[in-house]
């Protein structure tokens, strides 16, 4: 599976606190069956900028952990002291033996919220898209509304060649209350992103129930973890994956955390259901 939306990388906003927090959440993604993780921090949300080359180097140096940790791991498979004790991040299915062979990617992004500042940072280059293929970019409004004006910066992106990817809308109290708007946006031609745990009710019944009715609707098409911490908000998909299953059919769900979000990483645009006119 394929997770594009993910507060993995430590120290940088409210997701992973450490480095140690930001490897078991590589675990327990690699152990819930995700194999690409996109790193996606918050950007021009008035508290973190994460620009482009913070965020790129940051994605570096966690692979580079990765890597570094797995060699450990390697080379302490063949030690048969007792005395050696092996990292607790990157364990395998059963949670006791170590992987030696995993195969865990993590690109760039960021969780981009919209803001007058957008377009400006977009054309700077100081904003990073998904997979940094500048093709699609995770674009999050605030959770008690839509701001006024963003069709029109929605409209620029576009003009732009950059589609919108919108994070959790039914997080969004304005969707919640009116959807219409929301929905009139995908028509323009953006993408919505789904939060795992919104289906599975993790955020309460009326997320819940939205949530259910936007993807009946056709009008989310990835769902994603927004994973934050290893325990509280973790990067989980199975899941939803089963719940959507029981709502979509098992073949459409299992798009949307592959087919589809692969899509976007390669910069094509989806064959998503038709939402209805």
């Amino acid at each position: 599976m394929i997770d594009i939306h993910n507060h993995i990388l430590w120290g940088i906003d409210d997701g992973a606190r450490t480095v140690e927090d930001s490897l078991e959440m590589c675990s327990i993604a690699y152990r819930d069956g995700i194999r690409t993780i996109v790193a996606t921090p918050h950007t021009l949300n008035g508290l973190h900028r994460n620009d482009r080359p913070s965020i790129l180097a940051k994605v570096r140096e966690l692979n580079a952990v990765i890597r570094k940790r797995l060699s450990v791991i390697s080379y302490q498979s063949s030690v048969t002291s007792s005395e050696v004790s092996y990292p607790l991040s990157i364990t395998s299915s059963d949670n006791k033996s170590p992987i030696t062979d995993i195969e865990l990617t993590i690109l760039p992004g960021a969780d981009v919220h919209l803001s007058e500042e957008t377009l400006r940072q977009l054309d700077g280059g100081a904003v990073t898209t998904l997979g940094d293929g500048g093709k699609y970019l995770l674009l999050e409004f605030s959770f008690h509304g839509i701001p006024h004006g963003a069709e029109e910066i929605i409209f620029q992106l576009m003009a732009r060649g950059v589609i919108p990817v919108i994070s959790h809308p039914e997080r969004n109290l304005e969707v919640r209350q009116n959807p219409r708007r929301y929905q009139e946006m995908i028509r323009m031609g953006c993408l919505g992103q789904l939060t795992a745990m919104s289906l599975t009710g993790g955020f309460g019944p009326e997320v819940k129930r939205l949530s259910e009715k936007l993807l009946t609707e056709g009008f989310v098409h990835v769902i994603a973890s927004d994973a934050h911490s290893t325990d509280g908000r973790p990067p989980v998909l199975s899941d939803a994956l089963h719940t959507a299953a029981r709502i979509v059919g098992r073949k459409e769900a299992l798009k949307m955390v592959t087919e589809y979000p692969g899509a976007l990483l390669e910069g094509r645009r989806p064959d998503v259901r038709l939402m209805p006119k």
